[in-house]
C-alpha cells in the first residue's frame, strides 16, 4: 500500500523532530527560559501534527488526483490550504504540495512533500503541565523526500527551516527559529540529523522506522 511509504518517511520526520533537542550534543539554548525537556515536548507536539497526515487519506482542503490500478499501484498529487486543530486550543495552517507513488508488484514507493507550516494561536501542553501558545514568525519550511522499499527506507531527506513564537503567560516567551536537515545514513534506517532547534545545536543519529 502507499499508505507504507507515507507512514516510513513521516513517522521517520516525527522522530527526527523530537531527536532534535535530544542527546549529549546539544548546547544549552539561547533563551533559557524554555528548558531543553520543554523545547523536546515541544518539537514532538508540532511533528506530531504532521504525522497526522501519513495514512494516505486525502487531507481537508486539498486539491488533486489519486490513480490506483487493478495491481495496488497508485500515485497522486495534491495541493494543500489547510489547517489542523492544536491539542489545546488553535490552529497550524499547512499549504503546498504533496506528491507520491507506490509499486504494488516491487513493494517501492516514494513522497514528496513541500509545505508551509504556521502557527496560529496554537496551544499545546508540555511533559511538565505548563500551556505554551505558539505563533508563525512567519512559519516553517518543511522539505521532503523520501522512498521506501518492502524493507523500510531506502532514501530519506528532509529539512526543515523557519521560526515560531511561543508564550505561557507571567511574562515568559520568546522566539524559537528551526533549521535543520536529517538524511538517511546508508546501509541503515538511522538518521542523522544536524542544524539547530529553539538555541540548541544539533549533530544526532536518531534510530529511524520500518
Amino acid at each position: 500500500m502507499l499508505n507504507r511509504v507515507l507512514n516510513a518517511a513521516m513517522l521517520a520526520a516525527v522522530v527526527l523532530g523530537a531527536a532534535a533537542c535530544d542527546g549529549g550534543s546539544a548546547t544549552a539554548p539561547g533563551d533559557a527560559r524554555l528548558s531543553q525537556a520543554q523545547a523536546l515536548s515541544l518539537s514532538r507536539s508540532i511533528f506530531a501534527i504532521g504525522a497526522g497526515m501519513s495514512g494516505g487519506t486525502v487531507p481537508s482542503g486539498a486539491r488533486g488526483a489519486r490513480i490506483q490500478t487493478a495491481a495496488g499501484s497508485n500515485a497522486f498529487t495534491f495541493t494543500l490550504d489547510t489547517s489542523v486543530p492544536c491539542p489545546a486550543g488553535g490552529a497550524t495552517a499547512i499549504a503546498g504540495t504533496l506528491a507520491g507513488s507506490y509499486d504494488g508488484v516491487a513493494k517501492t514507493g516514494q513522497v514528496q512533500a513541500n509545505l508551509a507550516v504556521t502557527h496560529q494561536s496554537c496551544a499545546m501542553k508540555t511533559d511538565d503541565g505548563a500551556t505554551f501558545t505558539l505563533n508563525g514568525d512567519p512559519k516553517i519550511d518543511v522539505g521532503l523526500n523520501a522512498a521506501s522499499g518492502a524493507n523500510g527506507l531506502t532514501g530519506f531527506h528532509l529539512t526543515e527551516s523557519g521560526a515560531f513564537t511561543w508564550s505561557r503567560g507571567a511574562g515568559n516567551s520568546g522566539r524559537c527559529t528551526v533549521d535543520l536537515t536529517g538524511d538517511l545514513v546508508s546501509g541503515t534506517q538511522n538518521v542523522h540529523v544536524t542544524g539547530t532547534f529553539c538555541g540548541f545545536a544539533v549533530d544526532d543519529v536518531v534510530q529511524g522506522t520500518h
